[in-house]
Order: C-alpha cells, then structure tokens, then sequence
C-alpha cells in the first residue's frame, strides 16, 4: 500500500471512529434525569450528597455526578403521598394536581404512618392531570364528570346504583425563593347521585381538599418542613392508611406533618417530626369513630454509602376517640431500616422493627397489651421519562372503626403505573389490597378477617394546551369471613368527564 493511500486510511479511521475519552477541564454536557419524590417523603434537600456514574452522550465518557440524598421524612398518620404517585381510584373528582413533580393527595398525605394509610361519596381517581399552559405561580382547573356507580353505599345486600354529575374546581400556587419554598392547593366540588331515595342527603355528597407544603432551609446544616393535607370525602379511599374501608357517610380528615433535620456530621443527620392527624365523620353510619391520632418520630440517619443510608427510628402514637368510651390506645414503635438510592431514577425506603400498644377493651373496659411486628416499604422508579412505577407495602396495627373491635392488624400492598404516549395522552394502571385481621382478647367478639381488592385504570386525553378529556374505571371488592361483624360488598365505578386547566 502506497504513503497516499494509507494516510487517507488514516484520515477516515480518525473522523469515523470514537476516539478514548480523555480528561477535561470542565464536565461535559450530561443526559439529565428528573428525579421522582419518594411516597411520604418531601422535597427537603438532605445534606447527604450521592454519586451516581453518568454517560456522557455524545462522547460515551462516564464520570462520577454528585447529588443529594432523597431521605425520607417521619411519616405522618395520615397517607403516605404518595402516595407519591396517588395510590387510589374512588369516585372521580378533580384531576390530581403535579406540582414540582410532587402529586398532590385529595386524601390527606404525609408517609405511611401517615398511616393506618387508606380512607368520600366523591372522590378523585388517580388519574394524570390535565395539559398545562401558563409560566405564572397560579394554576385553575374546572371539571365535570358523568359516571355510574354500582353500589354506592357499599352494602352486602340493597346496595343503591346511580348515575352520577359530578363538578368542581380547584386552584394551585407555588412560591420559592433560593431557601423557600411553598406549594399550596384548593379544591371544591360537589356529586349528585340521581338514584338517591336510600342515601344521605338525598344523593349530594360535597367533597374538597386543600394541600400546604412548605420547606424552609434555615442554614445549611437545618431545614424545616410543614406539609398538611386535608379533604372531604365520603366513600373508602384506599391510598389513606387509617381510613375505612366501607362507607361511613361524609367524613374529614386533616392531617399535618412538622419536621426538622439537622446535619450534626458530614455523614450524620437526624430528622424529628410531630405529626397529628383529625378524623370527623358528620353523619356515620354507626358509632362515630371521629378521633384525634398523633405521632412524634424520630429519625437517626448515617450515610454508609454514596447512595445508601442506614435509619434507626423511634415513634411515639396515641389514638383518643370523641364520641365512644374505651378505644384509646398508646403505641411505641422501633425501627431499624435504610434509604437507599438504585439510580438517580429510583429511590427504596425500608422500615422494620415492633410495635407495642396498650389498648383499652371496648365495651368492658380494661386495658391489653399488643406486641407484634412492624413494617413498611416505599418505591419509586422511573422507567424513563414518560414512564414511572410505584409501590408501597405496609403491616402494622390501624384503627378498626369497627363497633367492639379497638384496632385491626393491617397488611396493604399497592402499586401503580403511569404512562405517558406522547405529550398528549397519559394513562395509569393500579392495584391495592389489603388484608385486616381483628382479634380482641376479650372474647367479648369473635375474631374474623377481611380482604379487600382494588383495582382500575384511568386516562386523560389533551385536546389542547387547557382542554382535556378524563375517563376511568374501578373496582373494590370486600370479602369477609364473619358477615355480620362486616358485611361483604363488590362495587364499580366508571366515568367520563372533561377539565380546563390553565
């Protein structure tokens, strides 16, 4: 081969092929991620810095990216936010709103003890939300919706089908400044059930929420957070731990979340929480259960490695009722679990330990002791940017609403998945279950068993940049081994409806 020939081989060899990554003086333009805020957990930025390796796309050279830690807060008693992502499907309402990246629960949110997590006759489905236009700190959003519910008052037998009109409105804003940060929502609406001889207010049900986030870093070694959620609803939502699972008429939740981190060392940080929670049914449909929980937590963090940290955790829970005599109780509960990070798209939250409760005995008084397991696990993973998965498990003891039983032992599993096809188009999937088992040492009542399945899809359609079209389906079933202590019901919910958001 002549010098010409092989100096243009050269040449072509040098242009076509990728050449080995060398050193730069700056980083290179990356492939970013935006990642998703973990069920129960609030957009405090921890102290704990993670690395994760990042290709660089056009080159192919992978270096080390710093990040913060997503640790989770305490949670709250009331839901667990996440259900990130919204891990319920009841009656329709407003479209769920997003706001930096956080979903906004209709139901009362804050962690998993947030807790007792599950509780309208009108309620949202975890559906996407609508398109949206505008820069502005202001977001509205209008809706009206025609569906068809089975069984609307969740009865083993003489259960009442209706159609259904349902309106309503709700309004977001955000504020931030480099060290605050503010995220608040309001939300009204109102279900009128044309079948309605045998229901409560003669087929009206009202509902409504309003959510306040706020996060405040007081210095780089504290931040503080407040989170509170409070709604109106009616039937069971299954993404509030605490909530029954069978209709008890028009209720309200509230439930708010302080809390406090301090990173003590480079690798240490603890995080403190109060977290109280009120429960109001206005009209139930046997005793009122209204009643007051709190919880005081305290978490111990140390960061083991880039992406993982190790949680030692103690929380403090009472339970005092309004209205019934001998169903209070007091919890302790210890904890040992960790926050792990998988990837800059995936953040694991485990907790472990046993929970102790003195409870008093309904009906002839006294006091027990219960001792027994405790545990909780959250996850978030983004598939890719229009694709998202989350799941949540909990057991641990909730309290039962039930007439002689002061508390059940609770085992819940959920999962959702969202999706987008094309910026237009969003649909979701999920599945919740939930097994209660009721055990009163007294023998004053038998003890028995409930599964509870819910499951539907959802999906939202944008016309244009404020007009979308909502539409789903759901379906709860609850299946008891003692019928006359709780009575067993199916029930299916399917609707359409339209919202301008802008």
């Amino acid at each position: 081969m002549n010098l010409p020939k092989l100096t243009s081989l050269l040449a072509f060899l040098a242009t076509a092929l990728p050449l080995p990554a060398v050193a730069q003086d700056s980083p290179p333009k990356v492939d970013r991620f935006e990642e998703p805020v973990p069920a129960g957990a609030t957009n405090n930025p921890s102290q704990f810095r993670f690395t994760y390796p990042v290709r660089d796309a056009p080159t192919g050279q992978t270096f080390t990216e710093q990040k913060a830690a997503a640790l989770a807060d305490a949670p709250s008693a009331v839901s667990d936010a996440d259900l990130a992502a919204g891990l319920a499907m009841p009656d329709p309402g407003p479209a769920p709103q997003t706001q930096n990246g956080r979903m906004s629960q209709a139901a009362a949110e804050a962690a998993f003890e947030t807790v007792g997590t599950e509780d309208s006759t009108t309620q949202e489905l975890s559906e996407p939300g609508p398109f949206r236009s505008g820069t502005g700190p202001f977001r509205y959003s209008f809706y009206v919706t025609e569906g068809y519910n089975s069984n609307v008052n969740g009865q083993q037998d003489n259960g009442v089908e209706s159609l259904f009109t349902s309106i309503g409105a709700s309004m977001g804003y955000n504020f931030g400044t480099s060290r605050l940060k503010v995220e608040t929502s309001l939300g009204a609406g109102l279900t009128y059930y044309y079948n309605n001889e045998e229901l409560q207010n003669d087929g009206l049900f009202p509902n409504g929420q309003f959510t306040l986030a706020v996060d405040y870093a007081v210095s780089e070694r504290l931040n503080l957070t407040l989170d509170n959620s409070t709604a109106l609803l009616a039937q069971p939502d299954f993404a509030i731990v605490g909530a029954s699972n069978t209709y008890q008429g028009d209720y309200l939740v509230s439930g708010t979340t302080l809390g406090a981190s301090y990173r003590w060392l480079p690798k240490f940080e603890t995080i403190t929480s109060y977290a109280p929670v009120f429960w109001y049914y206005f009209e139930p449909i046997g005793d009122n259960f209204s009643r007051f929980e709190q919880t005081v937590g305290q978490q111990f963090l140390f960061l083991w490695k880039p992406t993982t940290a190790l949680v030692a955790e103690y929380r403090f829970n009472t339970r005092n009722y309004w209205y019934v005599d001998n169903y209070d109780s007091i919890g302790n509960f210890a904890l040992l679990g960790f926050n792990h990070t998988l990837n800059p798209r995936s953040v694991l939250n485990l907790r472990a330990g046993a929970e102790q409760r003195i409870n008093e005995i309904p009906v002839t008084g006294g006091t027990y002791n219960y001792l027994g397991p405790f545990g909780e696990l959250n996850f978030t993973y983004a598939l890719r940017r229009e694709t998202s998965l989350g799941l949540r498990s909990r057991y641990g003891t909730v309290a039962s609403g039930l007439d002689g039983y002061n508390q059940d032992q609770q085992f819940l599993l959920g999962a959702i998945l969202n999706h987008s096809f094309g910026k237009r188009l969003q649909a979701n999937a999920f599945i919740n279950y939930q097994n209660n088992y009721y055990d009163q040492p007294d023998n004053a009542f038998p003890d028995f068993n409930t599964n509870v399945y819910n499951a539907g899809f959802g999906a939202s359609y944008a016309v244009n940049r404020i007009w979308s079209l909502n539409a789903g389906y759901s379906y709860t079933g609850l299946l008891s081994s003692d019928d006359n202590q709780q009575g067993s019901y199916n029930q299916n919910i399917i609707f359409l409806g339209t919202a301008f958001s802008f």
